[in-house]
């Protein structure tokens, strides 16, 4: 005679069963919820990375230019300078330095956002107006010279079309390497420092870079400037000019600048 099969009670009567069905509908929903919310966020992240105001990569600029120099002679440098140490007082001349004198040579950090590759397709110069003929005359700190860096571009300011022209770095000793020009990639754990010295024989240049990327699919500009205004380069009619130096104390303290003849 064929056993009886015993009937398994409806699902609301077994406790157990009920308990574990909800637990597991309430954990994929917290998941599914925050799987959503990355997503979400993800995608944000991208589009907010590819606007216009927030390129996919990161821009350091430093002007290492030398020297700081200017159109005229201020009265009110004499009492920013007083009692000052000498180090604090040629930080207050290059602050107050209306260009850089013959070249500007600046220092670019690019370093991506994210894993994603950026490629850095090239750097265009734009002139912010119409180059303008250098003043008559000129005062300075003096000046200084340095090693071309790896990645290094020269611009002529006094070039129809000035443009990122590679150098090659000085190297001490072996084979000379190789001239790298654009494109370059870079990342979040792979950035690049460019240095561009950017020069003038001619003119009086207010000009800005503008950096060409393109990044999954994405393309566009980034416009790198000095903190919101364009650089500006001043050529020097000669290796000399009217110096600006320090008078000290018996303490190393500035007690004035000294007034440069005309």
């Amino acid at each position: 005679m064929e056993a009886r099969k015993e009937k398994k009670p409806p699902f609301w009567k077994r406790p157990l069963t009920w308990v574990m069905t909800v637990l597991l509908g309430a954990l994929a929903a917290v998941l599914g919820g925050a799987l959503q919310n990355l997503f979400t966020t993800a995608g944000s992240k991208a589009v907010n990375e590819f606007s216009k105001e927030r390129p996919p990569f990161t821009a350091v600029s430093e002007d290492d230019s030398c020297p700081a120099v200017w159109t005229h002679f201020p009265d009110k440098l004499q009492k920013a300078v007083m009692g000052k140490t000498e180090e604090e007082a040629f930080a207050i001349l290059d602050k107050n330095g209306e260009a850089d004198g013959r070249a500007t040579e600046l220092t670019v950090t690019l370093q991506g956002r994210t894993q994603s590759a950026v490629v850095i397709t090239g750097v265009r110069v734009v002139m912010s107006r119409p180059p303008q003929p250098p003043p008559a005359s000129v005062f300075g700190t003096g000046g200084c010279g340095a090693a071309v860096p790896t990645r290094s571009f020269a611009i002529d300011l006094d070039s129809k079309t000035p443009t990122a022209t590679p150098l090659a770095p000085d190297i001490p000793s072996g084979p000379s390497p190789a001239v790298i020009d654009f494109p370059y990639k870079i990342s979040a754990t792979d950035p690049e420092v460019f240095h561009f010295s950017v020069q003038t024989s001619a003119c009086d240049c207010t000009w800005y870079l503008e950096i060409e990327w393109n990044s999954n699919g994405k393309s566009g500009t980034y416009r790198l400037d000095n903190g919101g205004k364009p650089f500006r380069t001043l050529a020097l009619k000669s290796d000399s000019w009217p110096m600006v130096g320090l008078y000290k104390g018996r303490d190393g303290r500035v007690t004035g600048l000294s007034r440069p003849s005309h």
